[in-house]
């Protein structure tokens, strides 16, 4: 004889299951990956383009001259950070990219006064773009990181979530500094 109300418990227990192995995952996965080494590993299961599709292409209101703050995105090239305003006065954009595994960058559109540099271990990019309302930026990739930390200021103050625009739709993060974590 079945028994309707053990069998909606069971399922109710697996599905509550599930969705609580998909939130200790991440945490898992996070301490896990550190690597204890200089050495960058791929592992056979590594997919750049693996991160959230709500970060993938460039957002659509960026150019030259829009809004002032941080754009961010994947694309099958790696990451993103662009940063621009409105008008030609002078405005320091700073932040931080910290990564799980080290972290390979190059400057795009860099000026005089323009500067990056990466933590000994590679983990920690930090930089200063003094933007005159054009654009300046950075690539960067990842040796299969399974979380970006991102961090933006402007002018010296931390940038507001409505100034810090993430993939082709330019979703705000809930917090500066946000966390984007890879797909498992």
């Amino acid at each position: 004889m079945r028994h309707p109300g053990r069998q909606l418990a069971f399922s109710l227990v697996l599905g509550l299951g599930s969705i609580a192995a998909a939130i200790v995952a991440p945490t898992a996965t996070l301490a896990a990956s550190t690597p204890s080494t200089g050495t960058i590993t791929t592992a056979a299961t590594c997919d750049e383009g693996r991160w959230p599709i709500s970060a993938q292409g460039q957002p659509l209101g960026f150019h030259a001259g829009a809004r002032a703050g941080d754009y961010i995105w994947h694309s099958s090239a790696g990451w993103h950070v662009r940063v621009t305003h409105a008008g030609s006065a002078r405005v320091v954009f700073t932040g931080t990219v910290v990564s799980n595994t080290p972290l390979t960058v190059s400057g795009y559109k860099l000026e005089p006064g323009d500067t990056f540099s990466l933590s000994a271990d590679k983990l920690t990019l930090t930089y200063h773009l003094v933007n005159h309302g054009f654009i300046d930026g950075l690539d960067f990739r990842t040796a299969c990181a399974t979380h970006l930390k991102f961090k933006g200021s402007m002018a010296g103050v931390k940038l507001p979530i409505g100034r810090l625009w993430i993939g082709r739709a330019g979703h705000h993060p809930l917090q500066n500094p946000f966390v984007i974590l890879r797909n498992r």
